[in-house]
């Protein structure tokens, strides 16, 4: 009885080890180096996202890590209005505390690709931003969006912004309120 016990405990362990993961979390804002500290998973995937947002002049690269959301692993992710751009890249690997990588992110293909959108970029409402600019697409974007949100940037008050621009299916699919520090309530997102 006692060898079963014994037994039955070792078995009991290797099961807990085996569905308990652990990743390391990061969330910094408009850096791409922060302190690490550890996050327990249900799944075995963690994931690194890299982001860069680029808004008249301005740079922002971010950096966040945690576990995986597998909707978003693989995902590279682009759009652009006249003087706006986001990007982002999600890398995901299997196994605990596996997403030891850095900011990465893929170089966009600066090549024209014949899609043309309107072009507008309003701060200080939600409602659809007019207009009669057009912006040529290019690389993967090969669609429009029509964006609307409460949001701010590092260091900035929160302000209403309506976008429109060209973007792709990647950047169509993800959830922007996890764009760091860029959305925080979005009100209207078409693709």
């Amino acid at each position: 009885m006692k060898n079963l016990v014994v037994f039955l405990y070792v078995i009991f362990a290797l099961v807990v080890s085996v569905l308990s993961y652990e990743c390391y979390y990061v969330f910094s804002p408009n850096s791409t180096t922060s302190k690490e500290s550890k996050i327990d998973c249900i799944g075995a995937r963690c994931m690194t996202a890299s982001q860069y947002a680029y808004n008249h002049g301005d740079n922002f690269r971010s950096l966040f890590k945690n576990c995986a959301n597998e909707s978003l692993c693989g995902s590279k992710g682009s759009l652009a209005v006249e003087n706006l751009m986001f990007r982002f890249f999600v890398r995901c690997c299997n196994g605990s505390l596996c997403n030891t990588g850095k900011y990465e992110l893929p170089e966009e293909d600066p090549t024209p690709n014949g899609v043309k959108c309107p072009s507008a970029y309003c701060m200080g409402n939600l409602e659809e931003c007019k207009t009669e600019k057009e912006i040529n697409c290019t690389g993967s974007m090969d669609r429009c969006f029509d964006f609307r949100t409460e949001g701010k940037y590092p260091g900035e008050p929160t302000k209403n912004y309506s976008v429109k621009g060209c973007v792709n299916s990647d950047a169509c699919r993800y959830n922007f309120n996890s764009a760091l520090g860029v959305a925080e309530n979005i009100k209207f997102l078409r693709c």
